[in-house]
């Protein structure tokens, strides 16, 4: 993500494949747990020091007692795959691993009025290049 105001630019610092694949576990579960024709959406912005990615969808949503608990290794919670695909319960961990290694958080919140959003969040950096 960058912003540019005059001289300045503003970056989120990343090692981009690690983030990748916090985006693709975000997705593909999104994709396991909504039926057929749910919207996935993915949309980002930057709020005061960090950039923040959202990825939503209009699913059945999860419920409260399995969101304390979906970003915690091995968790499955009483969620069936549709396509009898059998997970282990660490792709939510390894997002979670992934974005507070880059000092972000990651969240689970209800999407209105179903399904759910995950949003995380990166810190920007602010670099000012000069130019010769």
């Amino acid at each position: 993500i960058t912003h540019h105001q005059k001289d300045e630019f503003i970056f989120v610092k990343v090692d981009a494949r690690l983030i990748m694949q916090v985006i693709e576990n975000i997705v593909d579960n999104a994709i396991k747990y909504t039926h057929v024709g749910s919207h996935i959406d993915i949309h980002t912005y930057y709020n005061n020091k960090y950039a923040v990615v959202e990825i939503s969808d209009d699913g059945n949503g999860i419920s409260d007692e399995n969101k304390e608990h979906i970003f915690d290794m091995f968790y499955k919670g009483n969620m069936t795959v549709a396509d009898s695909r059998r997970s282990l319960g660490l792709g939510l961990a390894l997002c979670k691993s992934i974005i507070h290694a880059h000092e972000g958080t990651i969240e689970v919140h209800d999407n209105v009025p179903k399904g759910c959003i995950i949003r995380f969040t990166l810190p920007l950096e602010e670099v000012t290049i000069n130019e010769s």
